[in-house]
């Protein structure tokens, strides 16, 4: 009898949102009373308005949306503007009830929810609904000017929700920088059977939004602060729950689309891990990314080329130089280059763009150029878990991955990245500078790559009309020959061998 009791207790209904049933281990209480809390612009009605969508449309479960600080046919129109095709909703399984007290209203004694509670049972009834939004509840309690009052009304429309067995979602604004109790409404986290906070705050210049979940009674929960953003599908989520890395399951390795680098890797990169290029800017980092997407595409594999605060277009004009034509995939459909503007979103909005775009090209190769960019939006900590997340996603998916970075610092031998993502990379290499004689040259080498041999040897990095290459490797006095002297060395070798020497 007691394992029933609990398994009632813990019934939940899925708020359809991939990452917010992540965080509350499965959606929301059913039939019983969550709020959300937040300060404006935090996201409160979007998300109560998207669970109610979300009820309707994956469980065909009716409900009832009540305004009482916004228009109802406002928040009707601005669901419109996201991909849940509202119109369809209203006619039979959603509707909206305008219970906004008007600014010409007198207040002439006192009053009680009453009324309005036996009106929302007659339509609930007639409905079947099962899922109520009371959207801006504290501006109604705010009439009755009482404390004493605004609690009781408040318990009664929670008792209301467990007798009539529905499912009540409210939201109440709270002051920013202000604990949650202690605001006027502070007893409402307490008397809710889960309870989730909204923020939205400023860093580095970008606004971020967050939530975390207070309390849930009766179920597991994460309590960390987690990210969301509010796109195209609506509220979005940056759960990490089932994101975790799993176990490598290929065998075969892809090439880089450089012969030379593939051999130093023993045939290139495993499949389905990811391999990270650093260097300093103008090191040749972009151009090898391309060479690698260049080769999926003529492996007839998709493929999607992501990168920060450069043009598609630019790219691919700088790529065909050195014989490398993504034109014609781009134009097949096979490759998909999508531009980003750093500073123009969070990092955890990167995220969410980069993940619907993987779900629309379905690639099976993927380059981010520079994957350091997401530190200058959200650095530190948050920026570092957008990026193993990215990583994670995509090595779940069976997606083989090149990211670039900047190397930190001026110092070329300085082996850390921005973002100290080097760590979790399967693979790692090098691009640095070699200054010697008045000449610069990059050099090449392979930090790392799991589970494979591979080259210890430094190479010299050489673009031309005809491609990318690296040098065979010729030493002397103990340091690798590059530019000049490394080719007066081929050049002797070659007359040596042509005077057979």
């Amino acid at each position: 009898m007691t394992d029933k009791k609990h398994a009632a207790v813990l019934a939940k209904i899925s708020s359809g949102i991939e990452g917010f049933d992540d965080i509350t281990c499965g959606g929301l209480p059913l039939g019983a009373t969550t709020l959300l809390m937040g300060g404006p612009g935090s996201g409160k009605t979007v998300l109560a308005l998207q669970t109610l969508v979300g009820a309707t449309t994956h469980h065909s479960t009716p409900g009832i949306f009540v305004a009482f600080e916004e228009n109802a046919r406002r928040v009707s129109a601005n669901g419109e503007t996201f991909e849940w095709n509202m119109a369809a909703l209203e006619k039979k399984q959603l509707y909206f009830i305008d219970a906004c007290v008007r600014s010409d209203v007198i207040k002439s004694g006192a009053f009680d929810l009453t009324g309005l509670l036996a009106a929302l049972e007659e339509k609930a009834d007639e409905m079947g609904a099962k899922l109520i939004v009371f959207d801006a509840i504290d501006v109604l309690l705010s009439l009755l000017e009482d404390p004493a009052a605004e609690c009781r009304e408040l318990y009664r429309l929670h008792e209301w929700l467990l007798l009539h067995k529905l499912t009540g979602i409210l939201t109440m604004k709270v002051e920013e920088g202000e604990s949650a109790i202690s605001q006027r409404y502070g007893f409402m986290p307490f008397m809710a059977d889960c309870t989730v906070l909204l923020t939205q705050r400023v860093a580095d210049r970008v606004a971020v939004r967050a939530m975390r979940v207070l309390k849930y009674r009766g179920s597991p929960h994460v309590l960390n602060e987690v990210p969301f953003v509010i796109g195209p599908a609506g509220v979005e989520v940056g759960s990490s729950n089932g994101v975790h890395p799993e176990p490598q399951p290929f065998n075969e390795k892809v090439s880089t689309g450089i012969e030379r680098l593939d051999d130093m890797l023993c045939g290139g990169i495993y499949r389905g891990t990811n391999a990270l290029i650093t260097g300093s800017s103008g090191g040749g980092k972009s151009s090898l990314a391309g060479a690698f997407i260049e080769a999926a595409c003529l492996r007839d594999e998709r493929a999607l080329f992501i990168s920060f605060d450069e043009n598609s277009r630019d790219i691919v004009r700088d790529l065909a130089t050195m014989s490398i034509d993504l034109a014609p995939h781009l134009e097949s459909g096979l490759l998909r280059m999508e531009a980003l503007r750093t500073e123009s979103a969070s990092s955890e909005e990167h995220f969410m763009h980069i993940k619907r775009l993987i779900t629309e090209q379905l690639p099976r190769c993927v380059a981010i150029d520079p994957l350091s960019a997401l530190a200058r939006v959200g650095g530190g900590l948050a920026a570092r878990a957008v990026a193993e997340r990215l990583i994670y996603l995509c090595r779940n998916k069976g997606i083989t991955v090149l990211f670039t970075s900047l190397l930190e610092g001026i110092d070329p031998h300085l082996e850390t990245t921005t973002l100290h993502v080097s760590t979790i990379s399967d693979s790692w290499i090098q691009i640095s500078y070699a200054l010697l004689d008045g000449e610069r040259n990059r050099a090449l080498s392979i930090i790392k790559s799991r589970g494979s041999k591979h080259s210890n040897q430094l190479r010299e990095l050489i673009f031309s009309d005809s491609g990318i290459t690296l040098a065979d490797p010729y030493t002397a006095g103990g340091e690798v020959l590059m530019g000049t002297l490394r080719m007066e060395k081929e050049n002797a070798v070659h007359i040596g061998k042509v005077n057979g020497q």
